[in-house]
């Protein structure tokens, strides 16, 4: 029973497990239009009143579709404790957690549980393919990432010195500390602009031109990096197994598929059955 369990909640592919997927996806939907609609999601008894009654159902259906995804999850796997702290296992967690906020009457553990409520989304990432390619290609990069964003804070603590320099001798500056500088070197760079601080001297305008510009470069490369980091995962993941199915007789299965994404059969077990 339990590996028939583990084909259903872990392999997507079968159709017992698009089933399953679809109903944990749409209460995942659900639950976060619930919580956008709710007049009171963190219990504030004064608006507790004007709670919807089916907006109330919503949240405690899909409080028992969460419970039974994640207990199943901790059943059917083979490291049970390796998936509870691991980061889907984290966020299924929470997913549950969280909905109990309202009965929460610590002012500390209200405030954490507040933030924490919007964890359910990333249950979503679970159903994203490309969100397991966008996790490899940060984790390849990761050093070099690091190393970029040192350096962009290097800079923007350099750009936000130069305009307060610049900018000091106009008596009316609005740059009064260098923090103020940086402030608008990181929103200049991002090509935000409030404009709460904005260049008044000549050279500072021609400063804030350049970067702006540069604004472009420090976007596009880590972009570029994991683009082609995200291109390589995918080419890797094309490749396929030779065998086919001997229940079915599918082919074409990922080469890191463990059963048939047809009928759930084990291909490892079956190819070894037949040699």
């Amino acid at each position: 029973m339990r590996s028939r369990l583990r084909t259903v909640v872990l392999e997507a592919g079968t159709p017992a497990g698009k089933l399953y997927n679809i109903i944990v996806f749409g209460a995942i939907l659900l639950s976060v239009l619930a919580l956008m609609l709710e007049p009171d999601p963190f219990g504030n008894t004064a608006l507790r009143q004007t709670n919807v009654a089916w907006i109330d159902a919503i949240q405690n259906i899909c409080l028992a579709v969460f419970s039974v995804d994640f207990f199943l999850h901790l059943y059917v796997s083979e490291r049970p404790k390796r998936y509870f702290f691991s980061f889907y296992g984290l966020v299924d967690f929470t997913a549950v957690l969280f909905f109990f906020v309202p009965q929460v009457r610590s002012e500390i553990l209200l405030w954490v549980f507040k933030f924490g409520r919007i964890l359910r989304v990333f249950k979503l990432l679970r159903f994203v393919d490309e969100a397991r390619g966008m996790g490899q290609a940060l984790r390849t990069n990761a050093r070099t990432i690091a190393v970029y964003l040192f350096f962009v804070v290097m800079l923007q603590v350099v750009l936000g010195y130069f305009i307060f320099v610049i900018e000091s001798v106009n008596p009316n500056t609005q740059f009064k500390t260098v923090a103020n500088g940086v402030y608008w070197a990181i929103v200049t760079m991002t090509t935000v602009g409030y404009g709460d601080y904005v260049p008044q001297t000549s050279l500072g305008r021609l400063l804030a031109s350049v970067v702006m510009l540069l604004g472009f470069g420090i976007i596009a490369i880590p972009t570029g990096l994991l683009t082609v980091s995200g291109l390589k995962d995918h080419q890797s993941r094309q490749a396929v197994r030779p065998e086919a199915c001997v229940a079915c007789g599918r082919r074409g299965h990922r080469v890191d598929a463990s059963h048939c994404d047809h009928c759930g059969t084990s291909l490892d077990v079956d190819v070894a059955a037949e040699l």
